[in-house]
């Protein structure tokens, strides 16, 4: 394991308290054991999003149809 010294002090008050927030959220996060991992499911969904979608016949409404209420 690495140790690395930071000198807070060159840093202003605000600075520091967020410093410590951020390095209590890491601690936080990473002691947290995974409660539960889904295993990859191979779908068909993947291949649904990356397929085009074509419709005949589609008219692209002008602004005023599209901003009608």
């Amino acid at each position: 394991m690495m140790n690395h010294t930071i000198e807070l002090d060159v840093l202003p008050q605000k600075a520091r308290n967020e410093l410590s927030e951020y390095y209590e959220f890491l601690l936080y996060k990473y002691r947290q054991q995974p409660v539960f991992t889904p295993s990859p499911v191979k779908a068909d969904f993947d291949e649904f999003l990356s397929t085009p979608i074509f419709i005949k016949d589609f008219v692209m409404p002008d602004r005023e149809a599209r901003n009608a209420r």
